[in-house]
């Protein structure tokens, strides 16, 4: 039991470790250029994606790239205070209306559009919504 407990906790921290090995120089470098003043750059490598979670003057943002080391998209989480009044008014005249907010980030996308995403619950449902800054509503998506 006691070798069983060793192997699979040698496993474990062999998996932790391989998180924040072969991040694409490439992703390096645009990180690097786009955001200058980062702090606290902690990268991690999923199955899907490389993900950095960062600090700036904006505040702690999340920043992801493809597998080939493209830039995808950057999520900067904000207090709900900080909500639009635009996309206030339209979540409150939306189906979302009875939902509970979660959370709420401003995501920058590579296509240069710049979004508010409200991840929104009811009951075990939940789904970002999200809004152009005028308040309309772009698209919805499931979360897990």
């Amino acid at each position: 039991m006691k070798l069983l407990i060793f192997v699979v906790g040698m496993f474990l921290t062999i998996s932790l470790e391989a998180q924040v090995v072969n991040i694409p120089q490439k992703s390096k470098d645009h990180f690097a250029k786009k955001y200058p003043d980062a702090k606290e750059v902690d990268w991690h490598n999923n199955l899907a994606d490389y993900q950095v979670k960062f600090r700036n003057k904006n505040g702690v943002q999340r920043a992801y790239y493809h597998m080939d080391g493209h830039w995808d998209f950057t999520e900067l989480y904000i207090d709900k205070t900080k909500i639009p009044a635009a996309v206030n008014s339209s979540l409150t005249k939306s189906r979302f209306a009875e939902w509970s907010l979660e959370s709420s980030a401003l995501v920058e996308n590579n296509k240069g559009q710049k979004l508010y995403r409200l991840e929104m619950k009811k009951g075990i449902e939940k789904k970002y919504v999200f809004y152009d800054k005028s308040g309309k509503e772009v698209k919805t998506a499931v979360t897990t």
